[in-house]
């Protein structure tokens, strides 16, 4: 590794040290593969492009907003990652630290979540070795999990100063007036329509599979593990729906009834 390199990996270490011990101003939330990192690249690009910040950081939403003197925007699965492999009946209702936050929440189907979760924990990090149905049965990683992460923000929606919530499914119907929202939400007064334009083109599938397959961001957030499965890609379909191709009617039945016996009101985010 040359020696340039070798320096600008080693600072980048340093600012990310850094970073996590600053508090943000915004937490963008959601449950694991819920469309994050689209969404993250999206902003990221829009920042890049309207302030001349450079693209191969808008990975780095922190770096990001605050460059552009925003306040300061952090992505978080709120102790839910696949890596931590936390039972659901471990997650924790207590959500005073954004008191004097501003929540973003990303939410997608529980069952596009789960089988797009499968593949990352079995094809990009081999966290898990059992069949998709056991897969959405388990304490770790299953049905009980996205439910209860969904269920203590639907009570705890009111405890941030603001709330945003946001759905995967809008941001594909719907990408210019989703992504302005948002933008607007963590302070983005004036949205250049042409940047916002020119953002969603970038970060179209294609573009974002191609960027991942070249690894260009030298960040392993949007880096193939397996040149050789496509399912290992991180973008690996972005398609609404797509559960249908992976999942046994018996699957189905189980995760519709978990969700009915848990009686979660979805609906109630949109309220706010």
């Amino acid at each position: 590794m040359c020696r340039a390199k070798r320096i600008k990996l080693l600072l980048g270490k340093i600012r990310n040290k850094l970073r996590r011990s600053v508090d943000p101003d915004i937490y963008v939330l959601s449950y694991p593969k819920s469309g994050r990192t689209w969404l993250r690249v999206l902003i990221g690009k829009y920042l890049s492009l309207k302030y001349n910040l450079p693209e191969d950081e808008i990975l780095s939403t922190e770096f990001m907003s605050t460059s552009s003197g925003l306040p300061r925007v952090k992505f978080s699965h709120d102790r839910t990652g696949q890596t931590i492999a936390k039972p659901y009946e471990q997650l924790s209702r207590d959500k005073q630290k954004c008191t004097d936050k501003k929540v973003i929440l990303l939410g997608r189907d529980i069952k596009d979540t789960l089988v797009s979760g499968y593949f990352h924990a079995t094809k990009r990090k081999e966290w898990f070795e059992g069949t998709i149905s056991e897969f959405i049965r388990s304490a770790q990683f299953g049905v009980p999990k996205i439910i209860a992460f969904y269920d203590i923000w639907l009570h705890n929606r009111h405890v941030p100063k603001s709330f945003l919530f946001i759905r995967y499914e809008d941001l594909h119907q719907d990408p210019s007036g989703v992504l302005r929202k948002v933008l607007g939400f963590i302070g983005e007064v004036e949205v250049e329509e042409n940047r916002l334009d020119e953002s969603i083109a970038y970060c179209s599938f294609n573009n974002l599979r191609k960027l991942e397959a070249e690894n260009r961001f030298n960040d392993g957030t949007l880096k193939r593990a397996d040149v050789s499965g496509p399912e290992s890609f991180k973008v690996r379909k972005g398609k609404i729906g797509g559960h249908t191709e992976y999942l046994r009617e018996e699957d189905v039945v189980y995760i519709d009834k978990t969700i009915k016996e848990c009686r979660i009101e979805f609906a109630k985010i949109h309220e706010i």
